[in-house]
């Protein structure tokens, strides 16, 4: 552990590259998926009959600009400088509102359908058939904030799998650890070892690329502070185990690369990290609910966030992934111990 850890150290050079690769995915991933802010907004209400810039405005999803000339105001919209128009038409009968939007960006009309579902339902006393909304568990936090926590399990398989899986097969081919399998118990000295100090140079990395990234982005990590160490340090552990397991089975580093890296867009799309497991497919929620990325996310937006979340269970699923990944690959490499 000690010879890993010096190694480790004396490699600036790689422990920034791992930083700014923590800090790219969780502020550029996430600003992503949580979706656009301040989009700019055109409104065209030349007697100033509603409130509805103001309201607009709070939402911090849109950035009002104010027309005058209807005409110029259409124009703008079809040359892309504002999303979207609200178009405020007054007359004898009722007063009405047209949203107009370009219509060919699917994305844009479903972000502006967000933004006005937050306008009706907070600024409902506004309305003369007001809407009411009510949560079981109220959560003072944004969108961005609720990504945060599965972008953050991600980075602990990226982290934990690509700095073990590189380390143990680099240093296989080199002999160092066929060496010291040979000597007594020295199989489960190594593997116990190496997890370990994997455990702890990927959890460094992804403490300081979130406290980094929110003061970038401005998301919250809320206030558990020993929660959120000890989430990563079980997430770690359990993605270094399986990480392990592959780099036994795999043997090369091109072919190692290329299965993790696809195994980890594929865990990060059917774990509800972009995607809410809740709106997927009967087949995928059951993939999910048996692959441990799931359970690492809700365990962080359980310290991070304090949503109601079955702690326990999901630190459970997460080490006995552990236990029976470093079950395997104790079996594999004890059966290339016999060989050597």
């Amino acid at each position: 552990m000690k010879k890993d850890i010096v190694q480790w150290t004396r490699r600036p050079m790689y422990f920034m590259a791992s930083i700014l690769l923590g800090i790219l995915i969780i502020a550029v991933v996430g600003n992503t998926i949580a979706g656009a802010t301040h989009m700019p907004f055109g409104l065209y209400d030349p007697s100033h009959i509603s409130s509805l810039s103001k309201h607009l405005d709070q939402t911090s999803r849109f950035q009002v600009i104010n027309y005058n000339n209807f005409d110029i105001a259409k124009e703008d919209l079809a040359h892309h400088k504002i999303v979207a128009l609200a178009y405020v038409n007054q007359n004898l009968l009722e007063d009405t509102v047209e949203i107009i939007t370009e219509g060919n960006n699917p994305l844009i009309d479903d972000q502006i359908s967000m933004g006005l579902l937050a306008v009706l339902t907070q600024k409902s006393s506004d309305l003369s058939l007001p809407i009411k909304s009510a949560s079981l568990f109220p959560g003072n936090f944004t969108l961005r904030d609720f990504v945060t926590p599965g972008l953050a399990a991600y980075m602990c398989y990226v982290l934990a799998s690509m700095n073990i899986g590189f380390s143990w097969i680099y240093e296989w081919t080199d002999k160092t650890y066929r060496q010291i399998i040979l000597v007594p118990n020295g199989l489960k000295s190594v593997l116990i070892a190496k997890s370990l100090t994997v455990t702890f140079e990927a959890s460094v990395i992804l403490w300081l690329s979130l406290c980094i990234t929110s003061l970038l982005c401005g998301f919250t990590l809320g206030n558990n502070f020993w929660g959120i160490i000890f989430v990563t340090i079980i997430s770690m552990l359990c993605f270094s185990s399986i990480g392990l397991t592959f780099a036994c089975i795999l043997k090369t580093i091109r072919v190692y690369t290329m299965t993790v890296t696809i195994l980890g867009v594929s865990l990060m799309f059917v774990s509800g990290i972009i995607i809410p497991v809740e709106a997927t497919s009967y087949g995928e929620q059951l993939a999910a609910k048996l692959l441990p990325m799931y359970y690492s996310s809700e365990a962080f937006k359980g310290v991070m966030l304090n949503v109601p979340v079955n702690f326990t269970y999901d630190i459970i699923v997460l080490l006995i992934w552990a236990v029976l990944s470093m079950s395997i690959a104790y079996m594999l490499l004890n059966k290339k111990q016999a060989v050597l």
